[in-house]
């Protein structure tokens, strides 16, 4: 079964904000998929009506700010503050309409044709159709065991799984859990993993509206007993339900008491989930956790020691993580200009910080006037003018600020690995228009990561 493309990924096409290997493997996904490519050519039509249309009807507009405010984050931009709600810009319009429809279609279809172990039982269309739907299940009935449940208000760190951005695996969190009273570690763990993952567009996987009827470990199979939301709410698919069951049974199985993990559905095991065998306990599936987010979880740590370099101008560790070839570029504002921004070499690095020379970083936004600052002048002003390390959100390999420079990161840095720091805004006067970011662009060379860009972000005039 092929995956189709999310209303992210849709976004990230037309705003030319993506890297050059994603954007050939998304083209050529729609070159395969008539249903994606119907659906791009909508949203490229929508979008073209709207570059050519600078008021949009009231009633339309209200209806999208409201079903976003329902479903995700705000974000107000100055076409908003300047115009209202009644009339709307039309990039502004566009960003509305994208996750509007995207949202429709963007959790039953976002997930990609997965290799799977662990779900890759026999698919149901196997099954002989006298031996499909329910069967009683087995006589005792589950009940909640409290399996090395720990005192009131005890709390467990415990590993879970999520689905990746591609959702082609599942990846591994660092969780703390707060077990309510008498709750055990199973149903805690499940309780987690509906929440969903702490980072952007991982989200919890499990159908809404699933509940947790009970649970028990005994044997070492953990049985699971759940709503009939679990299967009516599935968005369907062999490759979604390789991700649910995945992130469930790896992350029930990293407790030491549980082998494996039975599902059942109001009190009654089912032949299939709503494609694949679904009767028989799952087993761990290692191979189905990437390993990609070691180096995610590398890069995190290494731009965290990168933002504790620059708040305490530690220019020695600095220099030891500059790219050797391609040095570090500074960028005041989020377009990269590859033949005006300054680059310095890791031996410049070094001692850049005790010279008293004024360099010409670029023009400040609005005025135009050129920026003419020193060094430590710059990294106040332009680097770590704000508490980065405690940013209000940090951003991996994804764009946070939205503003109207054109952002081309991912066309000047193809092969680099983005961490953006971000606020949402400071005084409540500005409605967010007072949003900042600092972003740190990092490439491999021989195994290691290096530092190759820092980018300053605001919103621009």
């Amino acid at each position: 079964m092929k995956s189709h493309i999310s209303a992210e990924d849709f976004d990230l096409i037309l705003e030319g904000n993506i890297s050059e290997e994603k954007r050939n493997k998304l083209e050529k996904h729609m070159t395969e998929c008539t249903e994606c490519r119907n659906r791009f050519e909508i949203l490229k039509t929508t979008v073209n009506y709207l570059e050519t249309d600078e008021t949009v009807d009231a009633l339309f507009t209200e209806r999208v700010v409201e079903s976003l405010r329902k479903k995700s984050v705000k974000r107000k931009t100055s076409s908003v503050k300047k115009h209202g709600i009644n009339t709307l810009k039309p990039i502004m319009a566009f960003v509305l309409v994208l996750a509007f429809i995207g949202m429709s279609f963007y959790f039953g279809t976002k997930f990609g044709n997965i290799q799977n172990k662990t779900a890759q039982g026999q698919d149901i269309s196997s099954v002989p159709e006298d031996t499909q739907g329910n069967r009683e299940a087995p006589e005792t009935t589950p009940e909640v065991v409290a399996t090395n449940a720990p005192e009131k208000n005890e709390n467990v760190t415990a590993t879970l799984y999520f689905s990746t951005v591609e959702a082609d695996g599942v990846v591994p969190e660092q969780r703390e859990l707060e077990l309510q009273d008498g709750e055990t570690l199973e149903a805690a763990i499940f309780r987690e993993l509906q929440k969903g993952s702490t980072l952007k567009y991982r989200g919890s996987v499990i159908p809404v509206g699933t509940r947790l009827l009970s649970v028990e470990t005994k044997d070492g199979i953990c049985t699971l007993n759940l709503s009939s939301e679990f299967v009516d709410n599935n968005p369907g698919g062999t490759a979604y339900e390789a991700v649910v069951l995945n992130a469930i049974v790896n992350s029930l199985t990293e407790l030491p008491q549980v082998e494996k993990v039975q599902f059942l559905i109001e009190g009654q095991k089912r032949e299939s989930y709503t494609h694949l065998v679904f009767d028989e306990p799952f087993e761990r599936n290692e191979d189905f956790i990437k390993a990609s987010y070691e180096v995610e979880a590398k890069l995190r740590e290494l731009g965290e020691n990168t933002l504790k370099a620059l708040r305490d101008r530690d220019m020695v560790f600095l220099s030891s993580i500059i790219h050797p070839d391609k040095k570090v570029r500074f960028s005041p504002y989020t377009y990269v200009d590859v033949e005006k921004d300054l680059v310095f070499s890791s031996e410049e690095i070094k001692h850049i910080n005790d010279s008293d020379k004024v360099y010409t970083w670029g023009a400040y936004d609005g005025s135009g006037d050129p920026i003419k600052l020193t060094f430590e002048e710059y990294l106040s002003a332009f680097v770590y003018d704000k508490d980065f390390l405690n940013a209000e959100y940090v951003g991996y390999n994804e764009y946070i600020g939205q503003g109207n420079t054109i952002n081309n990161i991912f066309d000047v840095y193809p092969d680099g690995k983005l961490l953006e720091y971000y606020f949402s805004g400071f005084e409540p006067e500005y409605e967010g228009l007072d949003w900042e970011s600092l972003k740190l662009i990092f490439e491999e060379k021989d195994g290691s990561w290096y530092l190759v860009g820092i980018v300053h972000d605001q919103w621009t005039i």
